[in-house]
C-alpha cells in the first residue's frame, strides 16, 4: 500500500498552527483535535517545523510553565523529515522506527497534502495483512 491511499482513506486534513502560537494556544488544538502533534507553518502555508505533545511536555519539565507562554517556533522540531505519496506504508514505518518519529507530511509538488502517524501505519498494515489471511483461507478453502 502507498502513502496515497492512506491519505486518501483518512482524508487529507492537516491541524497546523502559526510560528508565532503560544504553547497554551497549541496545547489547546492538540486537545481539541484529540491529535498528537500539529505542523508549523509559515504565513504562505509552508511547514516550517512540527510540534508534538512530547515536545511540551519536555519543555514544561525542563522550563516550568513559562515555557507554555513561549511560541511555537521555541519548542517545535526544525528538521522535518517528509514523504511522498508514492511512498509505500513500509517505507514510512522503517522510517518512523529509524527516526524514532510519530507523525510525517506528506508533500507533494512543494505542498503539504497530507500527515501521516504511526498510527495510521500501524493500521495499514494490520488491515493489510487481515487482508493477506482472508485471501489465504479463501484459497486453501477451495482446495
Amino acid at each position: 500500500m502507498h502513502v496515497a491511499a492512506l491519505i486518501k482513506r483518512k482524508g487529507s486534513q492537516v491541524i497546523a498552527a502559526k510560528p508565532d502560537a503560544p504553547i497554551t494556544e497549541v496545547a489547546g488544538i492538540l486537545a481539541r483535535n484529540r491529535i498528537g502533534a500539529v505542523l508549523v507553518m509559515d504565513g504562505d502555508d509552508r511547514p516550517v517545523g512540527i510540534l508534538s505533545e512530547r515536545d511540551i511536555v519536555r519543555a514544561v519539565a525542563a522550563e516550568g510553565p513559562d515555557a507554555l507562554s513561549r511560541p511555537a517556533s521555541h519548542l517545535m522540531t526544525r528538521e522535518l523529515v517528509t514523504c511522498k505519496p508514492e511512498d509505500t506504508v513500509s517505507q514510512m514505518m522503517a522510517v518512523m522506527t529509524e527516526r524514532r518519529i510519530r507523525h510525517v507530511p506528506v508533500v507533494e509538488d512543494g505542498r503539504v497534502i497530507g500527515l501521516v502517524s504511526i498510527g495510521d501505519v500501524v493500521k495499514a498494515r494490520i488491515d493489510d495483512a487481515e487482508l493477506e489471511v482472508e485471501s489465504l483461507r479463501g484459497y486453501v478453502g477451495m482446495s
